[in-house]
């Protein structure tokens, strides 16, 4: 197997996590540069605006339902679950293949807090898929799924 098959996932994802990260060491810095004669400016923590200090991006991950699709790897006979109801807002299943094409977008209905919502995917080629859950157009969390033949 070629070294770029290799790493071309592991980079796409890091290029894809890269403004998350570069937001976060920003906030890291501006609290260690904090001092008595510049404080920081304060402010009321609210549900949609996490504290001072704490970690946007796992406040948000607590706020957000947990998506779940198995079996990982499948066949093509997949099962997509959500950890809570889902309260507001349309969500929907983005799959993405490995060179973030969009190749199917699902809306996901209140079953699939219940039991699970059924998908057959035996249309897609095989190979790694990316799986984002999507709220009000903006993606909530990214997981990885594996389709095999």
């Amino acid at each position: 197997m070629k070294l770029t098959t290799r790493f071309l996932p592991v980079l796409l994802l890091l290029l894809w996590q890269l403004p998350l990260l570069a937001a976060t060491v920003r906030l890291e810095a501006s609290l260690r540069h904090a001092t008595p004669s510049r404080p920081l400016q304060q402010v009321t923590p609210t549900a949609a605006t996490p504290a001072v200090g704490v970690n946007t991006s796992a406040a948000a991950r607590a706020l957000a339902p947990a998506l779940s699709v198995y079996p990982n790897p499948s066949r093509g006979l997949i099962t997509v679950s959500v950890g809570q109801k889902l309260p507001w807002g349309d969500y929907k299943l983005r799959l993405s293949n490995i060179i973030g094409r969009e190749v199917r977008s699902v809306l996901l209905r209140p079953e699939a807090a219940d039991g699970g919502m059924n998908l057959n995917l035996s249309d897609l080629p095989p190979g790694m898929y990316f799986y984002s859950l999507v709220q009000n157009d903006k993606v909530v969390s990214t997981k990885r799924l594996v389709l095999q033949n």
